[in-house]
């Protein structure tokens, strides 16, 4: 089997299936402001806006949709678990938006 590039994969309607069982999964939380109880500016936990391959998609591919391979996070970890991504886009990693 061919493996898709990083962009046809984010694409792709498995791909987008999968991340909403994520998001729900983790009740749309991010689990890294849970784990460590960080909150929102209003109190609230913190939202989840991206699903993260905690084994990069480039380095497994084979991971890409294993569950126990998937984690919610919100955007400032997500920066904060790829710090190079983040200076490239010239936004600093940081919480409590």
């Amino acid at each position: 089997m061919k493996t898709k590039s990083k962009t046809q994969f984010e694409g792709s309607w498995v791909w987008k299936r999968k991340r909403e069982k994520i998001l729900l999964r983790d009740e749309g939380l991010c689990v890294e402001c849970r784990r460590y109880g960080r909150k929102d500016r209003e109190g609230l936990p913190v939202r989840a806006t991206l699903v993260h391959h905690r084994i990069e998609y480039e380095d497994a591919p084979e991971l890409a949709l294993v569950d126990s391979n998937l984690v919610s996070l919100c955007e400032a970890c997500h920066n904060r678990a790829h710090p190079d991504r983040a200076a490239k886009k010239g936004t600093p990693p940081r919480f409590g938006r």
